[in-house]
């Protein structure tokens, strides 16, 4: 290899070197800049801006891991702790299409409506459930997570699958009880008229192959 050819493959060899290096600097720079600084004024910021800011960084070290392995470069300590804790967050801060359901979100305009808040505070009501061995508690736990934890539903069935059932819930509740300021709680009507809902082709599949219902 003449001299020439030595310093064109140094050459590219820097510029891997400044990619990852830049890579890593942009990093720390959105950390801070928009990560470190909603966290410390979040009453002041929607939970949506947090939401995707942890989306954001999950995606930017994703790419920052892609190129440290194509350089046999390393993260530094300092990022690989930022990563952690992001995905910590983004755990709770889920994207959503009509209810924003992460810690806090009470606050939110649409969760202060009294139909909202009992339909979620009866998918919360999970207090007598047995839950598998080794399963992490999170905030704010509801049937939803309890059927995850004991079938191994995928995440994103289930965030979907909460947020439908609420909604249906809000619908059957609001049938019963029209004007608001007479819903302290979800009405029992409302619940028996989603299972029914629910359940409504099971146990039409239970009579048809002469199966008994394991409903009660």
């Amino acid at each position: 290899m003449n001299t020439e050819e030595n310093e064109t493959t140094l050459a590219g060899r820097n510029k891997k070197s400044d990619d990852a290096r830049e890579m890593q600097n942009f990093y720390q720079y959105y950390y801070k800049k928009y990560i470190q600084a909603l966290q410390s004024d979040a009453d002041k910021h929607d939970g949506a801006q947090l939401t995707k800011a942890y989306q954001t960084a999950a995606l930017l070290f994703e790419v920052l891991k892609s190129v440290n392995q194509t350089e046999a470069v390393e993260a530094a300590d300092e990022i690989l702790e930022a990563h952690t804790k992001v995905e910590e967050k983004k755990q709770l801060y889920m994207p959503y299409n009509i209810l924003p359901l992460y810690p806090d979100s009470e606050n939110q305009a649409i969760m202060r409506y009294p139909e909202i808040q009992a339909s979620v505070s009866a998918l919360r009501n999970i207090s007598g459930l047995l839950w598998p061995k080794g399963i992490p508690k999170k905030v704010n736990e509801d049937i939803l997570d309890w059927l995850q934890a004991q079938f191994g539903f995928q995440k994103d069935n289930v965030a979907n699958q909460r947020e439908h059932l609420i909604l249906l819930l809000v619908n059957v509740h609001l049938r019963q009880f029209p004007n608001p300021d007479q819903q302290p709680k979800l009405d029992d009507r409302a619940l028996t008229g989603v299972m029914k809902k629910l359940f409504k082709n099971y146990k039409k599949w239970c009579k048809y192959l002469d199966r008994k219902s394991s409903l009660w």
